[in-house]
């Protein structure tokens, strides 16, 4: 595996080349440029996620038509290291691979076909990406703990998500060629595979996850009356996630980025204000091919509570969808064509579970309190025994300590419960 430390000397050069030529016409144009010195340090003492290390590499480069020097810092994601179990469970989900492909081959065109929705990537390979800082551009997290945007940074994010799946189109309809077929790589299915063999480790982490839920609803009394019913059938209702992010047959398809919670999602914001201007999608590492409402539901459900969707979810994807056709609409495209309206929100009903499930699947492991994280994220052992040995256990007790897990989870599981199992019972 390569880090930035073991990058050449004219890797490191051919990525500040790329940096300092982003914005020249003619690169033969630049006054050139001398590196002076390049130190790699890690964005925090504490662990970043489940998924990779972070990294910020500052370059410091003298320009030829300048005295002084210039300190260019980039955004460093690697695989990590010294981590055996963590590193078997990457390698399998093939996350790396995927959103190298993606970053290196797919996002370049689409976003020159409509607009920008990631941040610039300068370097892609070999289990290490090296992007553009986005925090020295202003760029941050919307949300604290507990992972809830407003309706400001929703309203700015859908329209980033249109310009994506748009691009995703308007690339298709110019080249002739469905993503699948001149890109595969970037959109293999990885975290919801059609093999459904039992020990698949994403097969096995799904059902220890609706463990976790099952038990948890055990202890809520609103369901002591109907809880063989919901046992019995939780986990098939769980399933349809399968069957929904396949690639479709009957709706159009696009890129979907597939991991839309909060920390995925940077804001800019105003020099004086509190709405965002714009905003970037990062971590592609979930990526597929499949109809664009799946992206939407989820946007508009990991990082929202009920209430939130009641008042203003009709609205919201009222917003998207003129966003896509504006879209479309600058490169001479009508959505009529790719997602007629009806079409559209038939898709929405028919996918609306899947935000919830998502939001199950993804919050009650992200959203469980500093204590248990470090735990987990801070040595080999921790990361095992959640993934595979004490995940119910550590779950449990969150549930039951943590104000903030414990109302975030109800309001998911409720949700789901109520619309999704005994719904269909009635």
């Amino acid at each position: 595996m390569a880090t930035a430390l073991e990058l050449s000397p004219n890797q490191i050069r051919g990525l500040c080349q790329r940096y300092l030529d982003q914005d020249q016409d003619d690169s033969s144009s630049h006054p050139g440029f001398d590196i002076v010195s390049y130190q790699l340090k890690p964005t925090s003492e504490a662990p970043a996620g489940y998924l990779g290390s972070h990294f910020y590499l500052q370059v410091t480069v003298q320009l030829h038509n300048a005295e002084a020097a210039l300190k260019l810092r980039f955004f460093v994601k690697a695989a990590p290291e010294g981590n055996a179990s963590r590193m078997e469970y990457l390698e399998d989900f093939g996350v790396f691979e995927k959103e190298i492909a993606v970053y290196k081959n797919v996002l370049p065109k689409l976003e020159k076909a409509c607009a920008q929705v990631a941040p610039r990537c300068y370097y892609a390979d070999k289990n290490l990406l090296v992007f553009e800082n986005l925090a020295d551009q202003g760029y941050r997290m919307g949300t604290g703990r507990d992972g809830l945007m407003n309706y400001e940074q929703l309203h700015c994010c859908l329209k980033t998500l249109a310009a994506m799946h748009a691009g995703s189109i308007i690339q298709e309809a110019r080249t002739g060629k469905r993503l699948p077929q001149s890109q595969p790589l970037a959109v293999v299915e990885n975290a919801y595979p059609s093999n459904k063999k039992p020990d698949h480790l994403r097969i096995v982490n799904f059902h220890k996850s609706c463990s976790v839920f099952k038990k948890i609803i055990k202890t809520m009394p609103k369901y002591q009356s109907k809880m063989d019913y919901i046992l019995d059938n939780f986990t098939d209702r769980m399933l349809y996630i399968f069957e929904a992010i396949r690639t479709s047959d009957k709706y159009q398809n696009t890129l979907l980025h597939g991991d839309l919670w909060a920390n995925n999602i940077m804001f800019q914001y105003g020099k004086y204000g509190e709405t965002p201007l714009q905003c970037r999608i990062v971590d592609f590492q979930l990526a597929r091919y499949a109809p664009p409402a799946l992206d939407v539901l989820t946007v508009l459900t990991i990082p929202t509570t009920s209430q939130f969707r009641a008042a203003h979810l009709d609205e919201l994807l009222a917003e998207y969808y003129r966003f896509m056709s504006e879209f479309l609409k600058r490169a001479g495209l009508d959505i009529a064509r790719f997602i007629p309206e009806d079409s559209f929100y038939q898709s929405v009903e028919e996918f609306r579970s899947v935000g919830l499930i998502e939001s199950c699947l993804f919050c009650h492991m992200v959203m469980l309190p500093p204590s248990s994280t470090q735990k987990l994220t801070g040595s080999e052992d921790g990361f095992t025994e959640f993934f595979s040995n004490r995940r119910i256990e550590i779950c449990q007790e969150a549930f039951d300590t943590d104000e903030l897990y414990r109302t975030r989870l109800t309001d998911m599981i409720e949700d789901f419960v109520d619309n999704f199992v005994l719904k269909e019972r009635n």
